[in-house]
């Protein structure tokens, strides 16, 4: 029997489960709330609280961290790899997140935990279909500043999971589809899943506004406003990714909410979310044309996938593009467990980590030299 351990850091939560062999024993959602965060504007200022709450559990629930097999994290804001599937949390991939991270993004946080619960106990540590795999065509990346290349940025993990489950019901392999899936969560990700790869994909930054993120901005709206606001840098990155959304107009996160003022009559509330749901079909739309329209079938997952309202105002201007399928809610731990497992298998290999962050060649110059979101 395999004790695999998991860890899922989220915008305001911390996902833990634990499981033996591919058997959910507990799971929990450690919550961080908004008045905590506030006192944490950046990310790696929420990992001791995080760190106590996850240890908090493990007490609870009488878990010894040195009796596990292997602990599988999500993972954080690391550059691009080559590859889906596993990778080692070694000196460079933590030296990397805390010094040099791509992004401000609480997922950072996963790796960090998992590696202060078992140093030094010999228990392997992993992540599992990070963000960043960079499998997409390279024409998708090219945009019209020549100093910018868009690397792909994807919510792998739950959607992989999502069109694994998605083929299976149909009694086929996920490689053998082309498949449009849709994160409907915090931010919303799209990816065009191309025979188990991701060719192109629109990202939270460039796609539908979501409960938490502007989305896509147009840049001659985008510069004056940022120019003209009182934000730092810092300021506005925090916004535009957490601060904007459902939460710049109704104060919420939660659509749920927010059908609550639309079931009351609130016009500007439906006008709002629906414009959501449009961004949603318009970037299928978008990302149809990748495989001149070949697309087996549109998935939708993520939270706000189990709204029925946003599902069907989707369905409605997409299903001429390919059947829409929902597979709501997150099977992101269910998915991390599963990779560690066929890792203790040795049905799959554990790739090295050895990518460094853009301008360095040595952790020690990036212990030394922290960039901007450190």
């Amino acid at each position: 029997m395999k004790k695999i351990f998991t860890i899922n850091c989220g915008s305001t939560s911390t996902k833990v489960a634990y499981f033996e062999d591919d058997k959910l024993i507990s799971k929990v959602s450690l919550t961080v709330t908004a008045e905590q965060l506030k006192k944490m504007p950046k990310t790696l200022d929420q990992l001791d609280l995080r760190t106590n709450q996850v240890k908090e559990f493990l007490k609870e629930n009488n878990l010894n961290p040195a009796e596990f097999d292997i602990v599988v994290s999500r993972a954080g804001t690391i550059p691009s790899v080559p590859y889906d599937g596993a990778y080692e949390v070694n000196e460079l991939m933590i030296a990397s997140v805390t010094y040099a991270p791509e992004a401000q993004h609480a997922s950072t946080l996963s790796c960090l935990i998992a590696d202060k619960l078992v140093k030094d106990l010999g228990v392997p540590v992993i992540i599992y279909d990070p963000t960043c795999v960079d499998s997409a065509d390279e024409i998708a990346k090219v945009t019209g500043i020549p100093e910018i290349v868009n690397m792909p940025v994807a919510h792998l993990l739950n959607t992989k999971m999502a069109g694994i489950t998605y083929a299976e019901s149909i009694g086929k392999s996920y490689k053998d589809l082309n498949l449009i899936v849709v994160q409907l969560g915090g931010g919303i990700t799209l990816g065009f899943h191309e025979h188990g790869r991701i060719a192109d994909w629109v990202y939270d930054d460039e796609g539908p506004m979501s409960p938490q993120r502007a989305g896509a901005i147009p840049t001659r709206y985008l510069v004056d406003y940022c120019y003209k606001s009182d934000k730092t840098l810092q300021d506005m990155r925090m916004y535009l990714c957490g601060q904007s959304g459902l939460v710049a107009y109704f104060g919420t996160q939660d659509v749920r909410d927010v059908e609550k003022m639309i079931d009351k009559g609130n016009e500007r509330a439906e006008l709002i979310l629906k414009a959501m749901a449009y961004g949603v079909a318009k970037s299928i739309g978008e990302l149809s044309v990748v495989r001149d329209g070949k697309v087996d079938q549109i998935i939708l997952t993520g939270g706000v996938a189990y709204s029925e309202r946003i599902t069907e105002w989707i369905k409605q201007k997409v299903s001429f593009i390919a059947p829409v399928s929902i597979i709501p809610g997150e099977r992101e731990m269910e998915a991390l467990a599963a990779g560690g497992l066929r890792v203790l298998n040795k049905e799959e290999q554990v790739h090295p980590y050895i990518y460094y962050p853009k301008g360095y060649s040595s952790i020690e110059e990036i212990i030394n030299n922290p960039n901007e979101l450190a």
